[in-house]
């Protein structure tokens, strides 16, 4: 890639990106959210064209101008969402996209005869004789691996791979990758953690807002360094937090249900804990763990099956989502547009709607008194200088929309507030404001039920760990005596924590 340039219409983007990758190795792309990695996957995917530059594979300058021709020059793209067609089978699956099957007739037998060959060959932890209605999250990946071989691809290009996998899995898709380089291909991995690339990369090109690509050997650079680079703190734990005082239990959890939407799994199956005032109780779980259910059910717009929900010591299982918030339940969902913003009303009307009984007189909109609160929630959020009260929603980012929103919740200063994967899609300074947020509320003795798939934001963040699997507590955790490690190994269902006695026992596989 020579000199490539990209512009949007939010003035982000890059420009004079060179990057040059050689066969058979695997060469990572790390930089910060926003700096324009999406845009690098979606040209190499045929999805979007740069603006000014040139892509040329094997010495000759190809444009990729759709998906079918980035195919054809033999580049591979698998980021954090796949193509699911419903009504088509794991074979089919395979084949998708690519002239397989020539003369008109599929052998689906054969395809997956040759999907198992290169499991085996490439030591790649797929089934092929799972359901395509069983292929969880992590497994799209590998899946998607899986095809861009069996479609005999040159080049592979994975998006941020470590924002799905734990880090044992990551070990593995590691060892893989470097399998697959020895056979002649080439690898290009995006990422925005510096120990990604480090580990699994033998060329690191860091990307920068407003200033050219470096690129660094591997072995010739750290993670410090490449953090230095980068100018982003590196988010080591503990992090010092002061100690506070645990108080009465918050919010009450014995025997809750939840069932899946869409045929999910259950979010909850009988599952018991509490939170106390003054700390942060973090629900650890994959990347695909269905929160936004298990929040749903806590908040009130979804009800549970089955179990009792307390707070403060009194029953709300029943109760209506707008009484739950008016006693103080908080949530900050991590699908901020659809969950946390109307489309249609201005953001001045959107700040105003947990309190709008106090703009009201005798059916009347106090307008002025609205604007002015508002403005303050806006300034406090430090998103005043990107949009004004009278923008929609659409207009304004996700991360601007982030801070905004969990400014909102906290000026009717809950006593529960109840944080869905904060960071996860957050560029270095908001997370950081999240963070500290969280800390705010849980220093105020107030309590924080933080639910995550980052092994490191938990254990940054939390005064206490529950790892989930399938709805089950897999087990307990002080974060100050476990690792990320340890926890990926719970997060993936193959260890559970026993109930008595402390340890750990593997689970028995189903013959």
């Amino acid at each position: 890639m020579l000199h490539i340039s990209k512009r949007f219409s939010d003035s982000s983007g890059f420009s004079d990106f060179q990057l040059c990758m050689e066969k058979g190795v695997i060469h990572g792309v790390l930089g910060e959210i926003g700096t324009g990695k999406t845009a690098l996957f979606r040209m190499l995917g045929g999805f979007s064209t740069p603006d000014s530059g040139s892509i040329r594979i094997d010495g000759e300058e190809v444009r990729l101008f759709s998906p079918r021709v980035s195919a054809a020059w033999g580049i591979g793209c698998a980021g954090g969402e796949s193509p699911y067609v419903a009504g088509l089978s794991l074979a089919e699956h395979l084949v998708l996209g690519s002239e397989y099957a020539p003369s008109g007739k599929l052998s689906k037998r054969k395809v997956l005869e040759q999907a198992a060959g290169i499991c085996e060959k490439y030591h790649i932890p797929f089934d092929i004789a799972q359901g395509m209605d069983e292929i969880g999250c992590g497994d799209w990946l590998w899946f998607e691996i899986l095809r861009m071989l069996l479609q005999q691809k040159d080049i592979l290009v994975l998006d941020a791979p470590d924002d799905i996998f734990t880090q044992q899995q990551m070990d593995r898709l590691i060892s893989v990758l470097q399998n697959i380089c020895k056979a002649g291909n080439s690898v290009l991995i995006l990422s925005r953690r510096p120990e990604t690339v480090i580990n699994a990369c033998g060329q690191v090109t860091v990307l920068r807002p407003a200033l050219p690509a470096e690129t660094f050997s591997s072995a010739e650079i750290h993670a410090e360094d490449l953090y230095r680079i980068m100018d982003v703190e590196k988010d080591d734990w503990p992090i010092g937090k002061k100690e506070v005082s645990l108080g009465s239990i918050v919010l009450e959890a014995r025997r809750l249900t939840v069932r899946g939407e869409n045929d999910e799994k259950d979010p909850a199956h009988e599952l018991s804990f509490e939170v106390r005032g003054g700390e942060i109780l973090c629900l650890l779980g994959s990347i695909d763990y269905p929160w936004d259910v298990l929040a749903a059910s806590l908040i009130g717009s979804k009800k549970q099956a089955d179990g009792r929900i307390r707070l403060l010591g009194k029953d709300i299982s029943h109760a209506p989502c707008g009484e739950r918030i008016r006693a103080g339940i908080a949530c900050l969902p991590k699908n901020i547009r659809e969950n946390g913003f109307i489309d249609d009303f201005t953001l001045e009307e959107n700040l105003a709607l947990p309190q709008y009984r106090t703009f009201q007189e005798s059916g009347w909109i106090k307008h002025r008194q609205r604007k002015k609160d508002t403005e303050r929630i806006l300034r406090a959020s430090g998103a005043s200088d990107l949009m004004a009260l009278d923008s929609l929603p659409e207009e304004t980012d996700d991360e601007a929309l982030r801070l905004i929103l969990l400014t909102r919740e906290l000026e009717r200063r809950p006593i529960l507030l109840i944080v869905e994967a904060p960071a996860c899609c957050a560029a270095s300074k908001t997370a950081a404001f999240i963070r500290e947020k969280l800390l705010s509320v849980r220093a105020d003795h107030r309590a924080v039920l933080l639910m995550t798939s980052q092994p490191e934001e938990a254990m940054r963040l939390a005064d206490r760990i529950l790892v989930l699997h399938d709805g089950e507590i897999m087990g307990e955790f002080d974060p100050k005596y476990t690792s990320v490690r340890e926890l990926g190994w719970y997060m993936g269902g193959q260890w559970r924590q026993q109930r008595y006695g402390g340890g750990a026992v593997e689970e028995e596989e189903d013959e």
